[in-house]
């Protein structure tokens, strides 16, 4: 019976290697949305898998799964990015934000160039998506311009930045947090979705569209000392903390609420301490391990939400969680 929190990170992955991770050609990992089926996972859920792998890694030390999920992205690649599936027309901005940001948090636990490479190499794709004013295009040829795309295209920029201190990133970086935090941020500092073609915003409010735009800011503070970047990441977070509570938190999709914690988190571990964090991140979890795993150890019981009802990626968001409460907390700012 799994007892410590990395006891039950590997029994999470454990699982979800069983019910949805498969060989592919050339040595490579694959993801299956659902067990016991034959279509792949487009590259969102697999960016949330090798999230969970790369988080997995820096508790064993051991990065074979990382490699070979990778190696499973390449019939994507298209450029300097990633397609969807094989086959599709358009690459989004928001997918290869994520995915640039796996390799840029690779680049940081192992110390290995060829993981910063290739995040310049996906940040070279997600530029391109920025508008003139700053706003940052969701899918090609489209003109929603949303928060999902805006933060983690600037959290790239900026990691980028701290590692080879390019100016043009940064400039980057002020250009997409000016105008997303005087487009989508509304009430009490939350992010609102988007924004269409038309300027009519949308204002679901998601705990992602929360988390991403936090690691954003503080990122921004460090990397330029920016102390007003760092306050609205600590308003966010704390109105987050208070918006979301724990059954708000509960039925939403499980990447949504992975992408919002480990960005808390990173800015826990910089010293901030957002009261509230840890008990709403062990609670959720805690409740996430009595109520929400089914007879194959996937997390889809309980009423726990679930992203398009699909297990690979709620599987990979908890299994995600897991494991960063397990990582000792002078490693937390690696987190990406």
């Amino acid at each position: 019976m799994a007892t410590s929190r990395a006891d039950r990170a590997f029994q999470a992955w454990e699982s979800l290697s069983r019910a949805c991770l498969r060989p592919g050609d050339h040595g490579s990992l694959v993801v299956r949305n659902r067990p016991g089926r034959r279509s792949l996972a487009p590259v969102w859920p697999v960016s949330q898998v090798l999230a969970a792998a790369i988080d997995l890694a820096e508790l064993t030390g051991a990065y074979d799964d990382v490699e070979r999920l990778v190696v499973g992205l390449r019939p994507n690649a298209a450029g300097d990015g990633y397609l969807p599936a094989p086959g599709d027309r358009r690459r989004y901005y928001d997918d290869n934000g994520w995915i640039g940001l796996c390799f840029a948090q690779v680049h940081l636990q192992t110390g290995e160039a060829r993981w910063l490479r290739r995040a310049r190499k996906v940040f070279r794709f997600v530029r391109e998506g920025q508008d003139p004013d700053g706003g940052m295009r969701w899918v090609e040829r489209r003109r929603a311009r949303h928060t999902c795309s805006a933060a983690p295209a600037a959290q790239l920029a900026l990691r980028l930045h701290l590692a080879d201190h390019d100016d043009e990133t940064l400039a980057f970086a002020r250009r997409t947090l000016a105008w997303l935090d005087r487009t989508l941020r509304v009430r009490a500092g939350l992010y609102a979705d988007h924004v269409d073609a038309r300027g009519r915003v949308t204002g679901t409010l998601w705990t992602y569209n929360q988390g991403a735009p936090v690691g954003a800011h503080l990122l921004l503070h460090q990397a330029a000392g920016d102390e007003v970047a760092l306050r609205q990441a600590v308003v966010t977070t704390e109105s987050s903390l208070r918006r979301f509570g724990a059954d708000r938190t509960w039925r939403h999709p499980p990447a949504f609420n992975a992408v919002w914690f480990r960005n808390l988190l990173a800015l826990d571990a910089g010293g901030q301490r957002p009261p509230g964090l840890v008990r709403a991140l062990d609670d959720y979890l805690s409740r996430a391990w009595r109520e929400g795993r089914d007879d194959a150890g996937l997390f889809t019981s309980g009423g726990i939400g679930s992203y398009d009802g699909t297990p690979a990626i709620d599987a990979g968001a908890i299994a995600q969680l897991l494991a960063l409460r397990a990582w000792p907390r002078n490693r937390r700012p690696l987190i990406c």
